[in-house]
């Protein structure tokens, strides 16, 4: 049986890494063509307006759903577990919906927040794509919670494939559509996606011979301090994207271009934190989960889970970062100024490669304890530290030809931080409970 299930765990690794390095290269591909075919001013709008939902998904779905999901299915029966999915599921569908309807009309006021520096008229552009891009959200949100509960069960393919098909999409749209609608082809591409992500997780869950029932915070003890974990979780897990928005606002008073530069070098430089590091986290996190207060097993699931992690990251980030002008060049279209705030970006953030991919595997050994308040603490520094060193380079150490390179800057801090207040506050514990086992 532990035979068994270390087998679905692998495959399930294996196929949540094919799945990430498909659509990191259907991302690509959307990348290039969002650079060749519109000017620097239009692309730098797609990318600040996929900022907005992106940062209320991640921040309140899309990177805490897991974590707080699975750790609390522990223990429960059956019957438990389809009450809590489908509580889960209710309460995702009622409040989310209620905050992307919100944001959908109150889009115009948005785009003056997280795009400061752009013009009234780009502005209004930011604000027309994001509407639809919320509509896209409130779908992968719910989407979200069939895939936590079909992780929970251990059954990978639904989960590998839908983000295959959402970013295919918007990839298709812009391929096929791009000269018929303009950026809206993208919000065009994201709700069809998003339409068909929902589709494959719901259709597998329900093929699974589950269902969703009528009910409302049930099992009872499954609920107990929900809330206040709910709100420390949603911190830790969204600090990337935090740190990222933040840095899309900063981007927005710089040069024309730059929104594209950071995000391109951005996405490119975390290339393998989907590929690898999310995808082993994710894989290790049931385990680390059912070896709740285990330290010692815990311990050999970090190591084994962080020993692959290196394999894969370092070689890549050396060779990245030798070669980083010419990736660009062959992977985009950029020229000229763009080119070169994209490598500086992309240099800067690729050789902390190996420690940001780390990251979500020792930020989940924290979960699984149900220690929230540790990398609460850790995320809270190295974002600060991190994002204030963005802005003062930016926005004001640096000459206005060279402010991108405190954006840089600023993603190598936050990585190389994180990486050592988390590593410290897991040796201490560990330790700590060395010592005690021992008095």
């Amino acid at each position: 049986m532990v035979r068994l299930l270390k087998l679905y765990a692998l495959r399930g690794g294996v196929l949540l890494g094919i799945s990430a390095l498909g659509s990191k290269f259907l991302g690509l591909w959307r990348d290039r063509l969002v650079v060749s075919t519109f000017s620097p001013e239009s692309s730098d709008l797609v990318y600040a307006a996929f900022r907005i939902p992106d940062f209320f998904y991640y921040l309140l779905v899309g990177a805490t759903v897991s974590v707080i999901f699975l750790p609390r299915l522990v223990g429960l029966s059956e019957r438990e577990k389809i009450e809590y999915m489908s509580s889960f599921l209710w309460g995702v569908l009622v409040f989310f919906g209620v905050l992307s309807a919100f944001c959908f009309l109150m889009a115009p006021v948005l785009a003056t927040w997280f795009a400061s520096g752009f013009s009234p008229d780009i502005q209004q552009g930011v604000s027309n794509l994001a509407r639809f891009l919320f509509g896209s959200v409130f779908l992968l949100s719910l989407s979200s919670v069939f895939a936590a509960a079909l992780q929970a069960q251990q059954r990978f393919v639904s989960i590998a494939l839908a983000p295959l098909f959402y970013m295919g999409f918007i990839a298709l749209g812009l391929y096929v559509f791009k000269d018929y609608f303009g950026v809206n082809i993208v919000g065009y591409g994201a709700l069809a996606g998003a339409i068909t992500h929902l589709l494959i997780t719901s259709g597998a869950y329900f093929l699974t011979g589950q269902r969703v029932a009528l009910v409302w915070k049930k099992p009872a003890a499954a609920w107990l301090n929900f809330w206040p974990d709910f709100g420390r979780r949603v911190f830790n897990n969204a600090a990337f994207q935090i740190n990222q928005t933040v840095d899309i606002l900063i981007a927005s008073f710089l040069a024309i271009g730059a929104v594209t530069s950071f995000t391109l070098g951005t996405n490119l430089g975390h290339f393998l934190l989907s590929i690898v590091g999310l995808s082993v986290a994710n894989s290790a996190f049931p385990k680390l989960a059912n070896a709740k207060h285990n330290y010692p097993l815990q311990r050999k699931i970090l190591l084994s889970s962080a020993k692959w992690i290196f394999f894969f990251c370092a070689p890549a980030a050396v060779v990245c970062a030798v070669f980083s002008t010419q990736i660009l060049q062959l992977l985009f279209t950029l020229e000229n100024e763009r080119l070169q705030m994209a490598q500086v970006v992309f240099f800067w953030t690729v050789i902390s490669l190996p420690l940001t991919c780390v990251l979500p595997l020792l930020a989940r050994v924290f979960l699984a304890n149900d220690d929230t308040v540790s990398p609460l603490y850790a995320t809270i520094i190295s974002l600060v530290v991190a994002t204030s060193t963005a802005a003062y380079l930016s926005l004001v150490y640096l000459p206005k030809d060279q402010a991108i390179l405190g954006l840089a800057l600023g993603n190598f801090v936050a990585n190389t931080l994180g990486f050592i207040l988390f590593i410290s506050l897991i040796w201490w514990k560990y330790e700590r409970v060395h010592k005690n086992n021992h008095v």
